[in-house]
């Protein structure tokens, strides 16, 4: 995907909301801002790739303040309401008819990928959790190609690439229903901390690695996955899925220009320029196949 003139309010914006997360000195927060308006004078220009601006604004930023992790707290609370959430979110998938459980599996992994902290114009609901849940539900999926990625998924070899702490307990839920097809299920979340994106660390802590067939890296802290920085091994199984499942915004700027397929993108469109891109309306739940 490429840069929208929307792109560069919203970057200097999460810049600003990092800078606020890592430090409470307003001359470093001052920095940081300035560091990302340097970037985005010298790098953003029409037709810019979006995950590389997005990158290589925000490793800017975290060199500036110094800071690894600055969303550590952020990732800690998303993971306490998801948990806390899930147990409730078992009740409902078993509850539901057969035939429907796989398409609410993929409407509460959308859910989950609200706890996108920093994007302007989101909100994560971080009070009445369960009463959000509810409303998801009874949205439902807006754009709804659940029975085709279902079909596909049927003994396949599914790739699926993770966005959000806390959105990872739901995908463990999709994860099984994608088992229970017989799917072989590959992981890939990112190599080092980015935003509040999932690690090696954080699938090894839920034990979600022996829920699933192989766990891969992106190999950087590339915002989404950058395919300049990416192992060798998640290339080819990028080559050779039998489906590919993309969470959340940064995986579909990542990947919506190549021509990597079958790939289901499943995500919340939380700004204007994804929204557009994929043919949704902001805020819409997408389930979008591609073949």
């Amino acid at each position: 995907m490429k840069t929208t003139p929307q792109c560069a309010p919203c970057l200097l914006n999460r810049v600003l909301y990092e800078a606020e997360l890592s430090t409470t000195d307003k001359e470093l927060r001052f920095k940081a801002v300035q560091g990302g308006l340097d970037y985005l004078r010298e790098h953003f220009r029409p037709g810019a790739d979006a995950i590389h601006i997005s990158t290589g604004i925000h490793r800017k930023a975290y060199g500036i303040l110094g800071d690894r992790d600055p969303y550590r707290a952020a990732k800690e609370l998303s993971n306490r309401l998801a948990a806390e959430a899930i147990p409730r979110v078992r009740e409902l998938i078993a509850r539901a008819p057969p035939g429907e459980r796989f398409r609410l599996a993929v409407l509460l992994s959308i859910a989950g990928n609200t706890f996108d902290f920093g994007v302007q114009g989101h909100d994560v609901e971080t009070g009445d959790f369960g009463r959000f849940l509810d409303r998801m539900i009874a949205q439902g999926l807006d754009i709804d190609d659940t029975d085709r990625i279902a079909a596909l998924a049927k003994g396949a070899d599914v790739l699926y690439l993770v966005d959000n702490c806390g959105e990872i307990y739901f995908d463990e839920l999709l994860i099984e229903q994608l088992k229970s097809l017989g799917a072989k299920v590959t992981l890939v979340v990112r190599g080092e901390y980015i935003l509040t994106d999932v690690t090696m660390e954080d699938v090894l802590r839920m034990g979600l690695d022996n829920k699933v067939d192989r766990v891969l890296t992106t190999g950087s802290n590339a915002v989404g996955i950058s395919l300049t920085e990416a192992p060798a091994e998640l290339l080819e199984a990028l080559r050779r899925p039998g489906l590919i499942i993309s969470k959340g915004m940064a995986n579909y700027e990542s990947l919506s220009d190549e021509s990597f397929r079958p790939i289901a993108y499943l995500l919340r469109a939380k700004c204007e320029a994804v929204a557009a891109s994929i043919g949704a309306k902001k805020g819409m739940n997408v389930a979008r196949l591609l073949e």
